[in-house]
């Protein structure tokens, strides 16, 4: 079932006829819902929203942002405030915090679903997971095909794939939150503002600079982040991370066999 968030991207969607959004440019959705669309250096921010008078609306996104995919989700992000009719009294400014999903804020995880919606429809990405075994590589295919982050990808698949995941976002090598998917049977150890736990492959970006490929697998003691009860269980998984380290944070990625 989708939320309110989901419903207006697809309604959007509908409105225009858009069945292959991949193909469509995003700011023409923003031209068609006759708000004015800019690029400008913005410090310290990736987009904002300005509203004036009679439900005129001003997108301004930050010209240094040359990721497109990263582009493509902010343009979305900020689109989704508009149509959801968010801060409407306010200037609403957005960078990588408010356009990552553990953003507390209601309406920032709003925007943030009605994106993640309007970029990679559930039904359509249904489709494009079905049969398929879940992998970093796959999150990074569908990154591709969508064209959109692969964070985005992985909180997607959170939501709606078929084989559990967990995801735990650090920044500055502090855990600030963590989520797992509804059929996850494990229990997370308390983490939230604590180091990122020895042993874990975030620690080694952390502590050592290290990232790995998509392909390049790291097998993990499921120990270091959740708590086993059968203390004889062989507890192995596996462990992925997306680092920004403009921002310095690290999401991680844990799911088993």
């Amino acid at each position: 079932m989708l939320n309110r968030a989901q419903e207006k991207a697809v309604e959007l969607l509908d409105e225009f006829g858009i069945e292959d959004i991949q193909d469509v440019d995003i700011r023409d959705l923003v031209y068609a819902k006759d708000i004015i669309y800019r690029e400008a250096p913005l410090e310290n921010y990736d987009g904002r929203i300005v509203y004036g008078k009679r439900g005129k609306a001003l997108i301004t996104v930050n010209s240094n942002l040359t990721y497109v995919p990263r582009k493509r989700f902010t343009i979305a992000h900020e689109l989704g405030h508009y149509i959801l009719g968010h801060n409407r009294k306010e200037v609403a400014h957005d960078n990588q915090a408010s356009t990552e999903f553990y953003k507390s804020g209601s309406q920032e995880t709003e925007a943030n679903q009605f994106a993640s919606e309007l970029l990679m429809p559930t039904s359509v990405f249904l489709e494009y997971i079905e049969g398929e075994r879940f992998s970093p590589r796959l999150m990074h295919d569908l990154a591709e095909e969508f064209k959109t982050s692969v964070t985005s990808v992985v909180y997607k698949y959170l939501e709606c794939g078929s084989h559990p995941i967990a995801v735990f976002y650090s920044y500055k090598n502090k855990i600030k939150y963590w989520k797992k998917s509804a059929d996850y049977r494990r229990m997370v150890k308390d983490l939230n503002n604590l180091p990122v736990p020895p042993c874990s492959v975030a620690e080694e970006w952390y502590k050592e600079g290290v990232q790995y490929k998509p392909d390049d697998i790291q097998k993990i003691e499921l120990n270091v982040w959740f708590d086993l009860w059968d203390k004889e269980e062989n507890g192995w998984g596996y462990e992925y991370c997306l680092v920004s380290p403009k921002y310095n944070t690290v999401l991680s990625v844990v799911w088993e066999d």
